[in-house]
């Protein structure tokens, strides 16, 4: 349990409530130090002189004990302020401002003190100048910064600014990707609702563009990396509407002073805008929607090849904004081929799944039909093909080497058995050989016959083929001598 030592006789004591009447709360609220820490001046009365002081360090005491109201303190004193740091927002002689640096200085006298630089946010000079003050004594009071309720168009720019080089930090370096998105977000959010006076210049209007779109874009590359590509699409899709409205008022006095300071149409109009459709066609082509893409990845095709057409029909030296945009726009036509032909492939991918399910949904049974049936008749057709020989009109005798020797028909072969039986032993030893012998080379003057695969021409005896005609020879002779016998007898 944290204990504070007790105040010295004469100190105000700190009361847990104020039930006065609110009153009107201080424009700069400094930040003093108490008997009891650091306090803020919430409001000075004029009519009493009493200070009404938050005690900032008060409220881990309250933590326990669930206290929802800060702790308040009165008193008419004025207690000195805390040391400025760098970043501090403070009030001086000048006006109000933020330490930018700090260093020691030889005084007056010639005893180190202590510089302090304050850039001057009360002051607005022509274009982006800023007035910087360098004050040693008396030291700056701080102040409590403004909320973004109370800052005007130029406080915001600048804390803009500031979220969009700390995010870029975190992109970059740290490779923290949802910090950077915080932070990134909290920019955009820093100027979405900006309420232009007459104190808001051209300047802060065309850095509101820019800031809008860059950390719109970042924080969509952001969503990008950490998978989320609903958000991406977002914050791309209003990139794009900022850049669409930009784009409606060519030739006017902010997209002229946006060219003059070396933002170009190129930049603009071609990279930031590529930039946020190939967010857009990512974010789609995940949500498998194919075409969608392929239609947002053609517009960004467009978008970057009219000004890499419009930047090269210059015949004169390009400057080092137009060779910077040419570089970015050629990497981008790249990455948007790339998905291009990616959507191609899923969309190729995805005909052929819905061909396969149809076809088992209606046309499967069908083809199993048709498959069989091919089967059978190319099975009946091998069996038919099995016991069927084709002679040719010459004889052909194959090598071993593979040569073909012809013989003409009435030509005698004395090596006939011997090639024969050559053939019968290369039968034997391949199985899997059809029996079907063609000789393209031949004229097709063939004889066929069919023969069972048993039969054989030269194995079978001679009068194999003749044998019903010697039967009925046989017969007639036995008739015959038959006949003679009983002419004999009869005499």
């Amino acid at each position: 349990m944290c204990t504070m030592t007790p105040p010295p006789k004469g100190f105000p004591v700190p009361l847990s409530r104020s039930r006065s009447k609110p009153q009107p709360e201080d424009a700069d609220q400094a930040i003093v130090l108490t008997p009891y820490g650091r306090g803020l001046v919430v409001r000075s009365r004029n009519s009493d002189g009493i200070k009404e002081v938050q005690l900032l360090e008060w409220e881990s005491f309250a933590k326990p004990h669930k206290q929802q109201r800060p702790f308040m303190m009165y008193t008419p004193k004025d207690y000195p302020s805390v040391t400025p740091r760098v970043g501090d927002d403070v009030v001086c002689q000048y006006g109000r401002g933020r330490v930018t640096q700090i260093s020691r200085s030889p005084d007056a006298e010639g005893e180190p003190s202590l510089k302090y630089s304050i850039a001057l946010s009360s002051w607005r000079l022509n274009g982006r100048s800023t007035v910087i003050c360098h004050v040693t004594s008396p030291p700056p009071r701080v102040v409590r910064k403004h909320t973004l309720s109370e800052m005007d168009a130029h406080e915001k720019m600048e804390l803009a600014r500031s979220q969009k080089s700390k995010a870029t930090n975190y992109f970059s370096r740290k490779k923290d990707y949802n910090l950077a998105l915080t932070t990134y977000a909290s920019a955009v959010d820093a100027v979405r609702n900006v309420q232009h006076d007459h104190s808001s210049t051209n300047e802060v209007r065309a850095d509101l563009v820019v800031v809008m779109v860059t950390c719109s874009n970042n924080a969509a590359t952001c969503c990008i990396k950490l998978e989320k590509w609903d958000e991406a699409s977002k914050f791309a899709k209003n990139a794009l509407v900022l850049l669409d409205a930009l784009y409606g008022k060519r030739g006017k006095k902010i997209h002229t002073l946006l060219n003059k300071e070396g933002t170009i149409d190129a930049k603009l109009f071609g990279e930031w805008r590529a930039k946020s459709y190939l967010v857009v066609a990512r974010s789609c082509m995940e949500g498998q929607r194919v075409n969608d893409a392929m239609g947002v990845l053609k517009k960004a095709r467009g978008v970057a090849i009219e000004y890499i057409d419009e930047i090269n029909a210059k015949q004169q030296d390009y400057s080092k904004e137009e060779r910077a945009s040419l570089k970015n726009l050629t990497s981008q036509v790249k990455e948007i081929r790339r998905l291009l032909v990616e959507c191609s492939d899923k969309k190729k991918a995805t005909k052929k799944m819905e061909k396969r399910r149809a076809k088992a949904m209606f046309g499967g049974d069908k083809e199993s039909k048709n498959t069989e049936g091919q089967k059978q008749r190319g099975g009946t057709k091998g069996n038919e093909e099995k016991g069927r020989i084709t002679i040719p009109a010459a004889s052909q005798v194959v090598g071993n080497k593979g040569e073909n020797v012809l013989h003409d028909q009435g030509e005698k072969n004395p090596h006939k058995q011997s090639s024969s039986s050559n053939i019968k032993k290369e039968d034997r030893s391949q199985p899997t050989v059809s029996k079907s012998v063609s000789f393209s080379h031949l004229p097709p003057q063939i004889n066929e016959y069919e023969m069972s695969a048993d039969d054989n021409d030269e194995s079978s005896p001679w009068y194999s083929e003749h044998r019903e005609a010697l039967i009925m020879l046989g017969i007639a002779g036995i008739s015959a001598v038959a006949l003679m016998a009983l002419r004999r007898s009869s005499r």
